[in-house]
């Protein structure tokens, strides 16, 4: 069965949709007008949407923080669960690379990208593209 989600969204995307002072501000805001218009589904995984709070919350405040969390309900935005297999799967990744600093995210995002065969990451991470071959959007 062939999979309903063309991109998924990492955190840094994220951020940079909320946070105006993020050097990613203007370019997400474009980005995510284009996939509009393109009608592209989106999809993102409970492990961004945390890691995304717990860098807004950094970055600025709780606030913000809580008016992101809000947003992805209100919207809704689709989000893939890291069950216990795709924690398995994500820390035999993660165990399989040399590269200091290393994300787990990251490895959960490549992980669900190929169990679900979602084509397109949006993320300005060049790691996507050279570790893991994955294309990116941004």
């Amino acid at each position: 069965m062939p999979n309903k989600f063309q991109v998924l969204v990492d955190s840094d995307a994220f951020v940079g949709w909320l946070f105006p002072r993020d050097p990613h501000f203007e370019t997400v805001q474009k980005l995510f007008q284009n996939i509009k218009q393109q009608r592209l589904h989106l999809v993102t995984t409970s492990w961004v949407v945390a890691e995304t709070a717990t860098v807004l919350s950094h970055k600025q405040g709780q606030d913000l923080a809580r008016t992101f969390l809000q947003r992805m309900g209100q919207i809704p935005f689709p989000t893939i669960f890291i069950d216990e297999s795709l924690q398995q799967a994500t820390t035999t990744l993660f165990a399989q690379q040399e590269k200091r600093g290393t994300s787990m995210v990251d490895c959960a995002n490549v992980v669900v990208m190929r169990r679900f065969q979602i084509p397109q990451i949006l993320s300005f991470d060049k790691a996507y593209a050279k570790q893991y071959d994955v294309a990116t959007v941004a």
